[in-house]
């Protein structure tokens, strides 16, 4: 991440470098750093003066004012001269230490704070954060320098453990187009690393299908179908959701969380579902690898009744190696039903998985996933074992906007024959869902969701559709 900002970085920096346009254009933007490019010039900033100029090109590919003026800096031999280019030589070699030691020669010469921003991320890069953040201090005052110093104190606040500083600089940086997704998505990461993180989701939206019942006509359920069976019924519905995640030492460390649903139908009250969780773990991290330990406790309740109490052990591990993230997880959940009828569910449900992750742009990755679960209930004809892969996307689009998709298929056979349907049950699943997320600021997002399952079974009363859309809002707040 850190090499590919840098890219951006040396060549934005190098006044005579061939001129590169943004992803998007920005005239009003592109106003500011040139007539920041005019005051610098008439002060004598022949570097800051260039750098500026060549930023108003970058964002306005009509602003020959620029490009003239650009062309005419270039020629000066101010701008050729050592001992900044020298530092941008090492600075693109990732030689830290001599670039650090070149720009602190350019800007004791001349004040330039150009080359103060530098020497500033050299200093990050070399781990003196004291020095770096002095420098980039000075830095932000000037306003061609202000995001990406805005950037570079983000990454140090980060560092230093003050996630929810880190996330409203990072915020701060996104107003510049070169850094807009970069700097949006490290603001939402760090408020999510903060000690204290608390989130808030609303929702509403529609369930074609409530009681899973196949399509066109009614159905037994059989003594292992639980709610399958009977008329298919859409309803509209509407979620909410709340949870708190207290991380005393930081993101590597103990931590406790809690989190409650409350998922109601319109119409359809027998279907009306919530519960809470309360949990408490211990996360090592170390780089990109990490082991994750978590006991939890779950209560919750459908159509007004008691429905489940389960105790689940959690264990996880993940590493980063050669540009790919490995991670697997294995959870033991003793489930107890809580109504009679549905005492046959009861028992352990253990699930493992094994799951690989690409970066993909910036912020963004695909990752593909095989899972197995074994359902081992107190009835033969509940018990079952299930397996499948899954594919999962994530895209940063734009600073404000991300997209995602899901998609995966599953297999599902029965430990016994269930005399009321005549079979030992066999089922197939396809799941698909896409989401999109708008960055709202200050912690608030809109989100929209699809979500589908298609259901293929050798007991007919088992095979149905469903596609649940959704719209919400969501709100969280690292401390």
């Amino acid at each position: 991440m850190i090499g590919a900002l840098l890219g951006l970085l040396v060549a934005a920096t190098d006044p005579c470098a061939p001129v590169t346009l943004a992803p998007s254009p920005d005239p009003e933007s592109a106003a500011l750093y040139r007539k920041a490019g005019d005051d610098e010039r008439a002060l004598g900033g022949v570097e800051t003066a260039a750098v500026a100029y060549r930023a108003a090109a970058a964002l306005d590919p009509k602003d020959a004012t620029s490009r003239k003026a650009l062309r005419e800096l270039c020629g000066q031999e101010g701008t050729k001269a050592e001992p900044f280019q020298a530092g941008l030589r090492q600075m693109d070699a990732r030689d830290w230490q001599a670039a650090a030691a070149s720009f602190k020669l350019a800007r004791q010469s001349n004040g330039d704070p150009a080359a103060a921003l530098l020497e500033g991320i050299c200093d990050y890069h070399l781990g003196a954060d004291g020095a770096a953040e002095s420098l980039l201090k000075l830095a932000e005052a000037r306003p061609e320098h202000q995001d990406l110093a805005r950037f570079y104190l983000g990454l140090i606040a980060l560092r230093a453990g003050a996630a929810p500083r880190a996330s409203a600089l990072f915020a701060q940086a996104s107003a510049n187009p070169t850094l807009g997704v970069l700097a949006a998505d490290l603001s939402r990461l760090a408020r999510q690393d903060a000690r204290l993180v608390l989130t808030f989701v609303a929702q509403a939206g529609y369930d074609s299908n409530v009681s899973l019942a196949p399509a066109g006509g009614t159905g037994s359920s059989g003594s292992g179908g639980g709610m399958t069976g009977g008329s298919m019924h859409g309803d509209g519905l509407y979620g909410l959701g709340a949870s708190a995640l207290l991380r005393p030492s930081g993101p590597s460390g103990p931590y406790v969380r809690g989190e409650g649903f409350l998922r109601q139908q319109l119409q359809l009250g027998t279907y009306d579902a919530a519960g809470v969780e309360a949990a408490a773990g211990w996360q090592l991290l170390r780089g990109g690898n990490g082991l994750l330990g978590e006991y939890a406790y779950a209560y919750s309740t459908f159509g007004g009744s008691p429905y489940l109490s389960a105790n689940r052990l959690t264990g996880a591990g993940w590493l980063t190696a050669g540009g790919l993230t490995w991670s697997a997880r294995y959870a033991a959940q003793l489930e107890d039903y809580r109504s009679a009828t549905l005492d046959g569910f009861s028992g352990v449900l253990h699930h493992a998985e094994l799951r690989s992750a690409l970066p993909v742009g910036t912020g963004g990755w695909v990752g593909i996933a095989y899972g197995a679960s074994r359902d081992a209930a107190n009835l033969g004809i509940t018990s079952y074992t299930e397996h499948g892969p899954r594919l999962d996307l994530r895209l940063l689009i734009s600073a404000h906007v991300w997209i995602g998709a899901l998609g995966g298929v599953s297999w599902r056979a029965y430990d016994a024959n269930d005399s009321s349907i005549g079979v030992t049950r066999s089922d197939s699943y396809l799941d698909g869902a896409v989401l999109a997320e708008y960055d709202l600021g200050s912690g608030w997002s809109a989100r929209g969701s699809l979500e589908g399952r298609k259901a293929l079974s050798n007991a007919p009363a088992f095979a149905y559709d469903k596609l649940v859309p959704m719209i919400g809002i969501s709100w969280q707040k690292g401390l």
